[in-house]
């Protein structure tokens, strides 16, 4: 029995399709800053099957880039000191 895989990262237009919603729609949603921003992957944007599972949960896109903000040690390595 062959077995099905189903891509992580998705180029725009199958991005917008697992959302159920066009391509022109799904660009404006990204430009209000409502879609997590694509990753670059050896010279190809592709958008994160997670991350566009997680804002169809209803995070924001912010949340659904990096779900771990209330980590204290992220928000330690955040605040580096430069002048040190």
């Amino acid at each position: 029995m062959m077995q099905v895989v189903q891509p992580r990262g998705l180029r725009r237009a199958a991005a917008a399709a697992y959302l159920g919603i066009s391509p022109s729609h799904f660009d404006k949603e990204l430009a209000a800053g409502n879609v997590p921003a694509p990753k670059l992957l050896f010279g190809v944007t592709l958008y994160d099957r997670h991350d566009l599972d997680a804002l169809f949960d209803g995070k924001p896109a912010a949340a659904a880039a990096n779900d771990n903000d209330a980590d204290w040690w992220d928000r330690e390595c955040a605040t580096e000191n430069r002048h040190t």
